[in-house]
């Protein structure tokens, strides 16, 4: 839709957009997303921050994978935290509700990182790990060591978002994102490897 276009449209429905947009990032939202992944976090009895607020990032992982040093450091060999993908155009959406209802094919994720290395090393040690790669992917995971990416996408459904906000109940249209955290529960045999292979290489 051309740009003269888009602002016609903007200006006839300014009357539902502007609220509409007012209340995108609402803080139901964001507390529904902390009230799933914290009862989650809390049943498995793993270490994280689950904050009720967009403008913080929720991450997770087992208290086990805690590096060496002061308690409250919160340094992990392997964590994931709640991340996103863009739009196909590059753009992410400008709202929370825009990416997790996959607005042009954006989308949220859990996204693996390491508090052991540095960016380099991570891509270094994910090319070196070719067949444990493959054998998250065939879990499910998405693994690419050119960028260092190591995600599991949570598969959200528009049509459930829209019925919970309609019933003001979001428990079951956020299912996947404890779901999401039950497979990477179920996938810690091939994530140990991983571990290991990160404090080799940590202490190489």
């Amino acid at each position: 839709m051309p740009d003269p276009a888009i602002g016609a449209v903007i200006t006839r429905h300014i009357d539902e957009l502007e609220p509409s947009l007012r209340c995108a990032n609402t803080s139901l939202l964001a507390k529904a997303v902390a009230a799933v992944v914290e009862e989650k976090r809390h049943e498995l009895g793993w270490a994280g921050e689950v904050p009720a607020d967009f403008d913080e990032t929720p991450w997770l992982a087992p208290a086990e994978r805690r590096m060496p040093g002061e308690p409250d450091d919160n340094d992990f060999y392997l964590s994931f935290s709640l991340g996103t993908t863009a739009s196909i155009d590059g753009h992410e959406p400008a709202t929370w509700i825009g990416t997790m209802a996959g607005f042009a094919g954006a989308t949220i994720r859990y996204v693996f990182g390491t508090d052991a290395l540095g960016q380099r090393e991570w891509k270094s040690l994910l090319r070196s790990q070719s067949a444990l790669l493959d054998e998250l992917v065939d879990k499910g995971f998405l693994c690419d060591p050119k960028t260092g990416d190591l995600a599991l996408t949570i598969p959200l459904k528009r049509d459930a978002l829209a019925d919970g906000f309609e019933e003001d109940e979001l428990d079951d249209a956020l299912a996947p994102l404890a779901t999401g955290i039950d497979r990477i529960h179920t996938a810690q045999p091939a994530l140990d490897r991983l571990i290991e292979a990160i404090k080799a290489k940590a202490s190489a």
